[in-house]
């Protein structure tokens, strides 16, 4: 299976986002350079994204200091699973 382009992981996050916030969150995204705090992910939250990305690309978050960085931006977060993912 080939790798996915960054546009498709941004597009299945967001899709995951609206998800765990039960609610369209593209808007927040678009408009704020800080996914965290647009979004208001509480502690629960941020673990379903965990579990999320781990079923859905394979890849652990959560366990470095520095994953909690890559939820300021899209792009950052998007760009953490690029490079974590699988070959």
């Amino acid at each position: 299976m080939a790798t996915p382009t960054t546009d498709q992981i941004t597009s299945t996050l967001i899709r995951i986002l609206c998800d765990i916030k039960g609610r369209d969150v593209a808007p927040d995204l678009a408009d704020d350079d800080n996914a965290l705090r647009a979004l208001n992910l509480d502690s629960l939250d941020t673990v379903e994204l965990s579990v999320r990305l781990e079923k859905d690309f394979g890849v652990e978050f959560g366990k470095d200091p520095a994953d909690l960085a890559a939820l300021e931006s899209l792009p950052g977060l998007a760009g953490l699973v690029r490079g974590r993912m699988p070959a």
